[in-house]
């Protein structure tokens, strides 16, 4: 056995973190609960999906696909690095991935989620625009 396969035997890495944090953004992006999640992608309790969503627990590899396959996107997802930008404000101050610690100075998990759904239900490109414009112009 190699020196880090001892290291991280038992214990989540940061390849575990991404993949949990990218789970609970993609479920809640969709709307759906943790118990949602849990009865329909891969037939576990909710205190496991709890579990894979802080990365307590590492995620099989036929549970991961399973849940690819109910949140409509591909394995590889999960593992995309590149697209960390609303993963970086959600772990922002936070001690664990996704906890929320609301203080008067730091954004959410629930408000960017929120604030994202809300945006993406606006059809009109031109006040999609000007909202952008307005939240640029106050920051």
């Amino acid at each position: 056995m190699s020196e880090n396969a001892e290291i991280t035997k038992g214990r989540a890495d940061s390849i575990d973190h991404l993949v949990s944090r990218r789970l609970k953004i993609r479920r809640m992006m969709l709307g759906y609960s943790q118990q949602e999640l849990s009865e329909a992608a891969a037939d576990v309790s909710i205190q496991q999906v709890q579990k894979y969503e802080k990365a307590t627990n590492r995620i099989s590899s036929g549970k991961l696909y399973s849940f690819s396959k109910f949140l409509k996107v591909p394995v590889n997802y999960f593992f995309d690095q590149e697209d960390t930008t609303l993963e970086s404000i959600f772990a922002e101050d936070h001690e664990e991935y996704g906890e929320s610690q609301p203080n008067n100075s730091s954004v959410t998990e629930k408000e960017v989620i929120a604030l994202v759904k809300a945006f993406g239900e606006i059809k009109d490109v031109r006040v999609r625009k000007k909202i952008i414009e307005l939240i640029k112009s106050m920051s």
